[in-house]
Protein backbone atom coordinates (compact mmCIF):
# COMPACT_ATOMS: atom_id res chain seq x y z
CA UNK A 1 0.00 0.00 0.00
CA UNK A 2 1.57 3.36 -0.92
CA UNK A 3 0.86 6.59 1.37
CA UNK A 4 -0.94 8.15 -1.33
CA UNK A 5 -3.40 5.47 -0.79
CA UNK A 6 -3.79 6.25 2.38
CA UNK A 7 -3.87 9.82 2.56
CA UNK A 8 -7.13 9.70 1.05
CA UNK A 9 -8.93 8.06 4.05
CA UNK A 10 -7.41 11.31 6.33
CA UNK A 11 -9.29 14.18 6.61
CA UNK A 12 -7.10 17.18 4.67
CA UNK A 13 -6.70 19.50 8.12
CA UNK A 14 -3.07 19.02 8.49
CA UNK A 15 -1.14 21.62 11.13
CA UNK A 16 1.15 19.38 12.93
CA UNK A 17 -0.19 16.16 12.87
CA UNK A 18 -3.17 14.96 11.63
CA UNK A 19 -6.95 14.78 13.21
CA UNK A 20 -6.46 10.86 13.28
CA UNK A 21 -3.17 10.10 14.78
CA UNK A 22 -3.92 12.52 18.10
CA UNK A 23 -6.45 9.97 19.99
CA UNK A 24 -4.55 6.94 17.80
CA UNK A 25 -1.79 7.62 19.90
CA UNK A 26 -3.70 8.40 23.73
CA UNK A 27 -3.31 12.19 22.72
CA UNK A 28 0.27 12.29 23.26
CA UNK A 29 1.62 15.14 21.29
CA UNK A 30 5.39 13.57 20.91
CA UNK A 31 3.98 10.43 19.98
CA UNK A 32 1.65 11.47 17.14
CA UNK A 33 3.76 14.01 16.01
CA UNK A 34 7.00 11.26 15.25
CA UNK A 35 3.51 9.19 13.56
CA UNK A 36 3.02 12.61 11.26
CA UNK A 37 7.01 12.76 10.33
CA UNK A 38 7.23 9.19 9.63
CA UNK A 39 4.03 9.57 7.56
CA UNK A 40 5.75 11.98 5.71
CA UNK A 41 9.07 10.93 5.18
CA UNK A 42 7.36 7.33 4.24
CA UNK A 43 5.64 8.92 1.54
CA UNK A 44 8.58 10.15 0.32
CA UNK A 45 10.22 7.00 0.04
CA UNK A 46 7.27 5.46 -1.67
CA UNK A 47 9.32 6.87 -4.90
CA UNK A 48 12.31 4.58 -4.28
CA UNK A 49 10.15 0.95 -4.09
CA UNK A 50 13.57 -0.79 -3.88
CA UNK A 51 13.92 0.31 -0.30
CA UNK A 52 10.74 -1.43 0.50
CA UNK A 53 9.44 1.21 2.68
CA UNK A 54 12.48 1.36 4.67
CA UNK A 55 13.66 4.53 6.34
CA UNK A 56 16.75 6.03 8.55
CA UNK A 57 16.19 8.54 11.17
CA UNK A 58 18.92 9.43 13.33
CA UNK A 59 18.87 10.92 17.10
CA UNK A 60 20.01 14.09 15.44
CA UNK A 61 16.95 14.02 13.05
CA UNK A 62 15.07 13.19 15.62
CA UNK A 63 16.24 15.80 17.68
CA UNK A 64 16.06 18.69 14.69
CA UNK A 65 12.90 17.85 13.54
CA UNK A 66 11.03 17.31 16.57
CA UNK A 67 13.04 17.97 19.18
CA UNK A 68 12.99 14.65 20.46
CA UNK A 69 15.65 14.06 23.66
CA UNK A 70 17.06 10.04 23.46
CA UNK A 71 14.57 9.19 26.44
CA UNK A 72 11.70 10.83 24.49
CA UNK A 73 12.23 8.88 21.67
CA UNK A 74 12.12 5.91 23.00
CA UNK A 75 9.26 6.38 24.66
CA UNK A 76 7.49 7.46 21.38
CA UNK A 77 9.24 4.18 19.77
CA UNK A 78 7.89 2.03 22.98
CA UNK A 79 4.12 3.49 22.11
CA UNK A 80 4.04 2.69 18.70
CA UNK A 81 5.30 -0.65 18.78
CA UNK A 82 2.76 -1.70 21.18
CA UNK A 83 0.13 -0.36 18.51
CA UNK A 84 1.65 -2.28 15.95
CA UNK A 85 2.49 0.99 13.66
CA UNK A 86 6.23 0.62 13.23
CA UNK A 87 9.10 -1.76 12.41
CA UNK A 88 12.40 -0.85 13.62
CA UNK A 89 16.26 -2.19 12.84
CA UNK A 90 19.74 -0.60 12.64
CA UNK A 91 21.17 -0.88 9.39
CA UNK A 92 23.72 -0.06 6.79
CA UNK A 93 27.51 1.06 7.16
CA UNK A 94 26.98 2.99 10.56
CA UNK A 95 24.66 1.16 12.00
CA UNK A 96 21.41 4.01 11.76
CA UNK A 97 18.31 3.11 12.98
CA UNK A 98 15.78 2.41 10.44
CA UNK A 99 12.03 2.79 10.57
CA UNK A 100 9.23 1.20 8.77
CA UNK A 101 5.35 2.36 9.13
CA UNK A 102 3.04 -0.70 9.18
CA UNK A 103 0.56 1.50 6.44
CA UNK A 104 -2.58 -1.71 6.56
CA UNK A 105 -2.38 -1.82 10.62
CA UNK A 106 -2.18 2.25 10.34
CA UNK A 107 -5.36 2.15 8.23
CA UNK A 108 -7.39 -0.32 10.70
CA UNK A 109 -6.70 1.73 13.49
CA UNK A 110 -7.86 4.22 11.82
CA UNK A 111 -11.40 2.57 10.89
CA UNK A 112 -11.66 1.23 13.88
CA UNK A 113 -11.00 4.62 16.11
CA UNK A 114 -14.14 5.85 13.63
CA UNK A 115 -15.84 2.88 14.84
CA UNK A 116 -17.00 2.36 10.79
CA UNK A 117 -16.10 -1.12 8.83
CA UNK A 118 -12.57 -0.95 7.16
CA UNK A 119 -13.25 0.22 3.06
CA UNK A 120 -11.72 -2.56 0.83
CA UNK A 121 -8.45 -1.35 -0.46
CA UNK A 122 -7.88 0.20 -3.91
CA UNK A 123 -3.92 -0.21 -4.07
CA UNK A 124 -2.43 -2.25 -6.50
CA UNK A 125 0.44 -3.42 -4.69
CA UNK A 126 0.88 -5.10 -1.33
CA UNK A 127 4.18 -6.33 -0.10
CA UNK A 128 6.28 -9.39 0.93
CA UNK A 129 7.25 -10.58 4.06
CA UNK A 130 10.55 -8.80 3.65
CA UNK A 131 8.41 -5.26 3.00
CA UNK A 132 9.06 -5.90 -0.90
CA UNK A 133 5.97 -4.00 -2.96
CA UNK A 134 4.82 -6.17 -5.83
CA UNK A 135 1.76 -5.93 -7.75
CA UNK A 136 -1.39 -7.54 -6.18
CA UNK A 137 -1.81 -9.36 -9.11
CA UNK A 138 0.92 -11.96 -7.94
CA UNK A 139 -0.47 -14.37 -5.40
CA UNK A 140 1.47 -13.68 -2.06
CA UNK A 141 1.51 -17.60 -1.03
CA UNK A 142 2.86 -18.85 -4.06
CA UNK A 143 5.52 -15.95 -4.32
CA UNK A 144 6.50 -17.01 -0.44
CA UNK A 145 6.83 -20.13 -1.64
CA UNK A 146 9.15 -19.57 -4.72
CA UNK A 147 11.62 -17.54 -2.37
CA UNK A 148 11.52 -20.16 0.13
CA UNK A 149 12.49 -23.17 -2.91
CA UNK A 150 15.63 -20.43 -3.83
CA UNK A 151 16.75 -20.13 -0.53
CA UNK A 152 16.91 -23.79 0.13
CA UNK A 153 18.67 -24.48 -2.88
CA UNK A 154 21.13 -21.67 -1.92
CA UNK A 155 20.22 -18.89 -4.29
CA UNK A 156 18.05 -16.80 -2.00
CA UNK A 157 16.45 -13.66 -3.95
CA UNK A 158 17.49 -10.04 -3.82
CA UNK A 159 16.07 -7.14 -4.68
CA UNK A 160 17.66 -7.68 -8.06
CA UNK A 161 16.25 -11.16 -8.46
CA UNK A 162 12.94 -10.14 -6.72
CA UNK A 163 13.40 -7.05 -9.65
CA UNK A 164 13.96 -9.64 -12.72
CA UNK A 165 10.83 -12.39 -11.63
CA UNK A 166 8.17 -9.77 -11.18
CA UNK A 167 9.47 -8.19 -14.46
CA UNK A 168 8.85 -11.96 -16.34
CA UNK A 169 4.89 -12.06 -13.78
CA UNK A 170 4.09 -8.84 -15.17
CA UNK A 171 4.58 -9.75 -18.94
CA UNK A 172 3.12 -12.70 -18.33
CA UNK A 173 0.23 -11.73 -16.91
CA UNK A 174 0.09 -8.73 -19.55
CA UNK A 175 -0.81 -11.80 -22.25
CA UNK A 176 -3.69 -12.74 -19.90
CA UNK A 177 -1.92 -15.53 -18.55
CA UNK A 178 -3.08 -17.61 -15.56
CA UNK A 179 0.28 -17.18 -13.11
CA UNK A 180 -1.06 -19.73 -10.52
CA UNK A 181 0.21 -23.07 -12.65
CA UNK A 182 2.68 -20.93 -13.70
CA UNK A 183 4.25 -20.02 -10.47
CA UNK A 184 3.52 -23.95 -9.21
CA UNK A 185 5.38 -25.55 -12.24
CA UNK A 186 8.36 -23.02 -11.36
CA UNK A 187 8.64 -23.49 -7.44
CA UNK A 188 7.71 -27.80 -8.49
CA UNK A 189 10.90 -28.12 -11.21
CA UNK A 190 13.36 -25.50 -8.98
CA UNK A 191 13.57 -23.04 -12.07
CA UNK A 192 14.65 -19.87 -10.77
CA UNK A 193 12.69 -17.95 -13.43
CA UNK A 194 8.83 -18.08 -14.61
CA UNK A 195 7.97 -19.19 -18.71
CA UNK A 196 5.09 -19.35 -20.43
CA UNK A 197 3.32 -22.96 -20.10
CA UNK A 198 4.54 -24.12 -23.68
CA UNK A 199 8.64 -22.68 -23.27
CA UNK A 200 10.63 -25.21 -21.85
CA UNK A 201 13.11 -24.50 -18.13
CA UNK A 202 15.77 -22.00 -19.02
CA UNK A 203 19.02 -24.29 -20.78
CA UNK A 204 16.84 -26.26 -23.22
CA UNK A 205 16.58 -25.06 -26.85
CA UNK A 206 13.23 -23.43 -27.57
CA UNK A 207 11.36 -24.19 -30.75
CA UNK A 208 13.35 -21.61 -33.16
CA UNK A 209 16.20 -23.08 -31.90
CA UNK A 210 15.06 -26.80 -32.28
CA UNK A 211 14.67 -25.72 -35.75
CA UNK A 212 17.84 -24.37 -36.45
CA UNK A 213 19.99 -27.13 -34.69
CA UNK A 214 17.95 -29.03 -37.50
CA UNK A 215 19.32 -27.27 -40.35
CA UNK A 216 23.03 -27.35 -39.34
CA UNK A 217 22.93 -30.94 -39.07
CA UNK A 218 21.36 -31.50 -42.14
CA UNK A 219 23.86 -29.79 -43.67
CA UNK A 220 26.50 -31.27 -42.11
CA UNK A 221 25.13 -34.56 -43.09
CA UNK A 222 24.89 -33.64 -46.75
CA UNK A 223 28.60 -32.22 -46.79
CA UNK A 224 29.77 -35.71 -45.40
CA UNK A 225 28.28 -37.45 -47.69
CA UNK A 226 29.59 -35.62 -50.90
CA UNK A 227 32.97 -35.77 -49.00
CA UNK A 228 32.44 -39.73 -48.78
CA UNK A 229 31.70 -39.53 -52.70
CA UNK A 230 34.91 -37.96 -53.65
CA UNK A 231 36.63 -40.27 -52.03
CA UNK A 232 39.02 -43.04 -54.55
CA UNK A 233 37.46 -46.54 -53.74
CA UNK A 234 39.46 -48.91 -52.96
CA UNK A 235 40.71 -52.13 -55.60
CA UNK A 236 38.43 -55.52 -54.48
CA UNK A 237 40.63 -57.60 -52.49
CA UNK A 238 42.48 -60.29 -54.54
CA UNK A 239 40.87 -63.85 -53.71
CA UNK A 240 43.62 -66.30 -52.31
CA UNK A 241 44.78 -69.24 -54.67
CA UNK A 242 43.90 -72.15 -52.80
CA UNK A 243 40.51 -70.91 -51.80
CA UNK A 244 40.02 -70.14 -55.61
CA UNK A 245 40.79 -73.79 -56.41
CA UNK A 246 38.32 -75.42 -54.05
CA UNK A 247 35.65 -72.92 -55.43
CA UNK A 248 36.43 -74.07 -58.87
CA UNK A 249 36.34 -78.03 -57.69
CA UNK A 250 33.25 -77.72 -55.96
CA UNK A 251 31.56 -76.20 -59.17
CA UNK A 252 33.37 -78.91 -61.73
CA UNK A 253 31.71 -81.69 -59.37
CA UNK A 254 28.06 -80.13 -59.55
CA UNK A 255 28.57 -80.16 -63.56
CA UNK A 256 29.84 -83.41 -63.24
CA UNK A 257 33.04 -83.33 -64.23
CA UNK A 258 35.58 -85.54 -63.24
CA UNK A 259 38.89 -84.64 -62.27
CA UNK A 260 41.87 -85.11 -64.36
CA UNK A 261 44.69 -87.43 -63.43
CA UNK A 262 47.68 -85.77 -62.81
Amino acid sequence: MLIADLRAHLTNKFVQVYDEFMPLCAHDFQTASFLSNLFWWSEVIDKEPERCGWLYKTAADLKQELGLSRRGYEKVRRALLRLGLVQYRRGGVHGRMHWHLNRDVLLEKIYELRGIPLPSAHSRYHHDRDNFRLPKFIPLDLWHAYLDMRAEAGKKAGNGAKKAAIKQLSALHNDKLDLHPIMEMTILKGWLGFFPPAQKQTGRPSESDRKAQEERTKRELAAAAAEHKKQPKPPPDKPDKGVAIEKMQEAMQKLGIKKSAQ
